[in-house]
């Protein structure tokens, strides 16, 4: 297999921006990069993975995009949107029921006259890959050409967004004249992690890449990192890849008040909303951490609109 083509869909680059309030209060020097501001489907970061999935899907000669996840997942808004804009039909797979108007992204995505919606009818995240399976079934049958992606729209294909954002970032900070010592980030289903490294693999001298695991116990993050990064190089044919230093932290259980304080203190020091699973949870332990931050860091704004208002993205 080798990579698929790119399909521009996100607003890039992406801002990358001092914040000196915020880092006057906890003691380093803090950067932001601004990828909730990608501008596809409310999903911030994974605009990045859907542009590669999109280039894929189109290689492959598919006519329906079908993937899944929960019912406030940021990837399936943002894969659905993405696919809409396209004109690509589109076949989502979320786990539970039909939720209440108003209270999830259903209503968003019922504005997409592309798709067709299926709940799995059980709580648990997994009950989602067994229709998957079903539903690309179906679809062949039909005579149709599904391309599939699984939750979170994580692996070697969705992580080339983040290998590409590296030379991104580079660019970025050289033109600001500044060297980062740290990337911080919430680690959910890992693949944005997974595209960092990767990226930063591909250069000597990269700096410390630190995930905020939110979602998996921490050696089952490790693990997904590993190989969803090693994967998206051969993707790519890289044949040198440099030592990167890189490791995950836990957030599995978070101390609510420092999650709270962490968004209040962002929006009240930068006018940035962080949402309370990811991106707050990620800046709670940077700030528990700072002390042992050597030089500049850079703050990964992943987005994920919708948990502002609904909570949980369940993705």
């Amino acid at each position: 297999m080798t990579a698929p083509a790119r399909i521009a869909l996100a607003n890039l680059p992406t801002p990358l921006t001092f914040a000196p309030r915020l880092s006057e209060e906890v003691g380093s020097m803090i950067w932001l990069k601004r990828d909730d501001l990608t501008g596809v489907g409310l999903g911030g970061n994974k605009a990045r993975a859907v542009e590669f999935h999109l280039g894929a899907c189109q290689g492959a000669g598919a006519d329906v995009f079908v993937t899944g996840g929960g019912p406030r997942s940021n990837w399936v808004l943002t894969a659905a949107a993405a696919a809409a804009a396209r004109g690509l039909d589109c076949e989502l797979v979320l786990f539970g029921d039909r939720p209440p108007a108003g209270t999830s992204g259903v209503d968003l995505l019922d504005r997409l006259g592309n798709l067709r919606i299926h709940f799995t009818g059980s709580p648990v995240r997994a009950s989602v890959d067994p229709i998957l399976d079903r539903v690309e079934k179906r679809l062949r049958d039909e005579g149709r050409h599904p391309y599939v992606v699984g939750r979170g729209g994580a692996g070697p294909v969705g992580a080339l967004g983040y290998v590409a954002a590296v030379q991104e970032i580079d660019d970025q900070a050289r033109e600001a004249g500044v060297r980062f010592d740290a990337v911080w980030l919430a680690a959910g289903s890992c693949g944005t992690m997974a595209g960092l490294v990767a990226g930063f693999r591909r250069r000597t001298g990269g700096p410390l890449v630190v995930g905020t695991a939110v979602h998996r116990p921490v050696e089952e993050c490790r693990r997904r990192i590993e190989s969803i990064s090693e994967a998206s190089l051969d993707l790519l044919d890289v044949a040198r890849r440099y030592p990167v230093r890189w490791q995950v932290t836990d957030q599995l259980d978070p101390d609510p008040l420092e999650v709270e304080a962490a968004a209040a203190l962002m929006a009240g020091t930068e006018g940035v909303f962080l949402d309370p699973e990811y991106g707050s949870c990620a800046l709670a332990d940077l700030i528990r951490r700072a002390a042992d931050v050597r030089g500049p860091v850079l703050f990964l704004v992943t987005g994920g609109t919708l948990n502002l208002f609904y909570g949980s993205s369940a993705a």
